[in-house]
């Protein structure tokens, strides 16, 4: 179950572009198929202070949600 943390109702190109949230917490898209040549842009910068305990991506409507992260060796109940 993941929960949103910030709205940002993005308009994205998922042809063209990845998008994803780096480690300080911008809003990046980078160039599909593109060598290491390319830079990431940033979007929307500081959109969300991380937390470790937390996995955070851009949801379909998008917006930034995170859901828990899984912890390695533990079974959860179904």
């Amino acid at each position: 179950m993941s929960e949103k943390v910030n709205k940002l109702h993005l308009d994205r190109d998922y042809k063209t572009y990845l998008y994803f949230i780096d480690g300080d917490g911008n809003v990046c898209r980078k160039a599909k198929g593109k060598s290491d040549e390319s830079k990431s842009e940033v979007l929307v910068k500081n959109a969300v202070e991380r937390d470790n305990q937390y996995l955070y991506f851009i949801d379909k409507d998008g917006d930034v949600a995170r859901s828990k992260r899984a912890v390695r060796g533990t079974k959860t109940a179904a």
